[in-house]
């Protein structure tokens, strides 16, 4: 998942993007509003996590600019400043959620799972897709009530096709969303490959030479 993090503190924003790469999102990140607002609109992400108060534009006018250009993509705000006013306004404009600093990282992880879980029309943590039950907050699979141990690329692979699943998925998509996905040319066929055989089945994902991967 791509998150687009827009944070002016150099030192939260290193240690944010740290952690959001530990557990699997591909982080893009900008130190002040014009650079930040420049790549939302180049569009591709999953999610934006955005701070209020930035050098050369604020959030509040990055947030409408976004929703004026029609820029859907679902924006977390962060800020110092917690009053109910501040709320109403950014809520207003289209911001999707609101974290008032200092906050909880526990908390922040789990709005972000369940903004790109809204996203992508889901309402649990959880997956279950006949035999196949995927744990996105706790990153674990299980096959028929048994948990399956899969490497943080199988996992993140298996979890963007559930995520999208009804629909083929290209390499070239794999590549571009997927954080511990870096493509050679035979690396992600090993990897399908892998988690196939550790879920017991070569069904649960199908593949279309030209078309990529899906799981029903």
């Amino acid at each position: 998942m791509r998150v687009l993090l827009i944070e002016d503190d150099l030192s939260l924003a290193r240690s944010l993007k740290s952690i959001l790469e530990r557990e699997g999102y591909r982080v893009s990140l900008a130190s002040d509003g014009k650079r930040g607002l420049e790549l939302a609109l180049s569009g591709g992400f999953d999610l934006i996590i955005l701070d209020l108060l930035l050098p050369t534009l604020e959030g509040d006018k990055i947030v409408k600019r976004l929703r004026e250009e029609g820029v859907n993509t679902p924006i977390l705000m962060l800020t110092v400043m917690g009053d109910i006013s501040q709320k109403v306004k950014l809520f207003t404009l289209g911001a999707d959620d609101y974290l008032t600093k200092p906050f909880h990282l526990e908390e922040l992880l789990a709005r972000v799972r369940a903004l790109i879980r809204r996203r992508y029309g889901g309402s649990s943590d959880v997956i279950q897709i006949e035999d196949l039950r995927l744990d996105m907050g706790r990153k674990k699979v299980f096959v028929k009530g048994e948990e399956i141990k899969l490497t943080h690329g199988e996992y993140a692979i298996l979890e963007y096709l559930c995520l999208n699943r009804g629909r083929y998925v290209s390499k070239e998509e794999l590549r571009e969303k997927v954080f511990y996905y870096h493509s050679d040319s035979n690396s992600l066929e090993v990897l399908i490959s892998r988690i196939r055989k550790k879920l017991g089945s070569k069904h649960i994902i199908k593949s279309v030479k030209g078309l990529g991967y899906m799981v029903e």
